[in-house]
């Protein structure tokens, strides 16, 4: 384990040495004023979060329907700041309010809930009451150009990131940080060695985290068996920005997951500001290749087979006028190999993205979205329309298309309210989703289900204070 781990190790010595030889220690303290242990703890923060959510999904006609409400508590405490040293802890139970049976298959395909199931835990389908995770614990040291965190904390990576579309998020555990060399230059480091899924209740180790949610076929068709089975001393992210002008910024970043595969990626977006309109313009760049073994000797159990490779392409260009926001977007998943990315640790952040679908696991995929936002009320309320076409490779073409997708367009509505006065720390949100199939099916409604011919609905209150 020690041995595998220090392949990441210059990389964070490096960026956390030259910190703290360059830069003295902050404190949010005046040097004048005593303070002591029982200071810092007393005079800590608490906050807290309230959730409540509820989703439905209408299938096609005679596949199973499925709805589901749910309702969380979240309490976090941070300790006073003293010579740029922090403490930070919280915790996240979770409570269901009403929800099917989700042992029950559906009658037709066999196959189980997929988007419900995640208001509670992913893990054990019969557990829904009183689910509790401890999520932050960490210690948090700020210098004068950067911050420095160990133990548990939220991800914010491209492809490794809190997803926080259920009840509660993604985090890892690692030692990350984040370190401001000059106003051109930043470096974002992270060594990650466990992870909490979204929509589960325990921490596991970065190797052990991947294959909860569904895990699809293999390139030859047979059903993968990596879960569990994949063996890795845990993963590491570097990430280079550059900024050589306010209106253009460039992001150079490596994902390196030991003994299983690599990521790299550039991403680049320029900003053209005028008086009162906004033209901006995006690229993405990614390549992925396997490292080791790809997780395991044995190739049904090898999470990304040795002989994989993929190269992803997203563009994106973009106009905001006042209160309006709108983008066109297009990305390309070449046909050498799959996109793949642990569903566990995050969605993939390209231009193309809608919510409650993704590409990962598929390769020769075409993918064109629009985007439109309008804000109201002193941006209070916003409003965000959708639509995209998604080309994938035939469903039954094992090698390219993981989780037998065929070609879709999907559609969605999203509503965002900030309260104010009385009821400030509250928001509401409505996200209407719409899939339907413009590919080949042949007939079976595994390639439907829960994929395509659906709709979905999402009422989501939150409330932080």
């Amino acid at each position: 384990m020690t041995k595998r781990l220090s392949v990441f190790l210059p990389i964070i010595l490096m960026i956390s040495l030259q910190g703290f030889g360059q830069n003295s220690l902050v404190s949010t303290v005046n040097p004048k004023d005593s303070i002591s242990i029982k200071d810092i703890f007393i005079k800590g923060k608490w906050s807290g979060q309230s959730r409540l959510m509820s989703m439905a999904t209408d299938n096609e006609a005679k596949l199973f329907d499925y709805a589901a409400i749910a309702i969380g508590f979240g309490l976090a405490y941070r300790t006073l700041a003293y010579k740029g040293f922090q403490f930070g802890i919280s915790a996240f139970v979770n409570q269901n309010i009403n929800s099917p049976d989700f042992t029950q298959l559906d009658s037709i395909t066999k196959t189980p809930n997929r988007y419900e199931i995640g208001l509670y835990d992913v893990t054990d389908v019969n557990r829904k009451d009183l689910l509790f995770r401890l999520q932050d614990f960490h210690i948090k040291y700020q210098f004068k150009k950067g911050t420095i965190i160990l133990g548990n904390y939220l991800p914010k990576n491209l492809f490794i990131n809190a997803q926080d579309g259920r009840m509660s998020p993604t985090y890892v555990q690692g030692l990350g940080i984040d370190w401001k060399v000059n106003k051109q230059f930043k470096i974002k480091s992270d060594l990650i060695w466990r992870i909490a899924p979204r929509s589960t209740t325990h921490w596991y180790s970065v190797e052990n985290s991947i294959g909860y949610y569904p895990s699809g076929v293999n390139p030859d068709g047979s059903k993968s068996q990596y879960a569990n089975q994949t063996q890795s001393a845990g993963l590491g992210i570097l990430e280079i920005y550059y900024q050589p002008k306010p209106q253009i910024t460039v992001i150079l970043g490596d994902i390196l997951v030991e003994n299983v595969f690599n990521t790299a990626y550039l991403k680049t977006e320029y900003s053209l500001q005028k008086v009162n309109h906004r033209w901006f313009f995006g690229t993405l760049l990614v390549r992925q290749n396997a490292t080791g073994n790809g997780g395991n000797a044995d190739i049904v159990k090898a999470y990304f087979p040795v002989d994989n490779c993929s190269l992803i392409i997203n563009t994106r260009l973009g106009y905001n006028f006042d209160t309006w926001e709108s983008s066109l977007n297009m990305g390309r998943i070449t046909g050498e190999g799959r996109f793949l990315m642990p569903r566990e640790w995050g969605v993939e952040q390209f231009y193309t993205f809608l919510a409650r679908e993704r590409n990962e696991g598929a390769g020769d995929v075409w993918a064109y979205s629009t985007k439109l936002g309008k804000s109201y009320f002193k941006k209070a309320l916003k409003v965000e329309l959708g639509y995209g076409y998604y080309r994938y490779p035939d469903a039954k073409n094992t090698r390219l298309n993981k989780y037998g997708f065929a070609d879709y367009t999907q559609f969605i509505g999203n509503i965002n309210y900030q309260f104010s006065g009385f009821l400030k720390g509250l928001t509401a949100q409505v996200l209407f989703v719409r899939k339907d199939n413009r590919g080949e099916t042949y007939n079976n409604k595994r390639y439907v289900i829960n994929k395509v011919n659906m709709s979905q609905w999402n009422v989501i209150f939150n409330y932080q204070f």
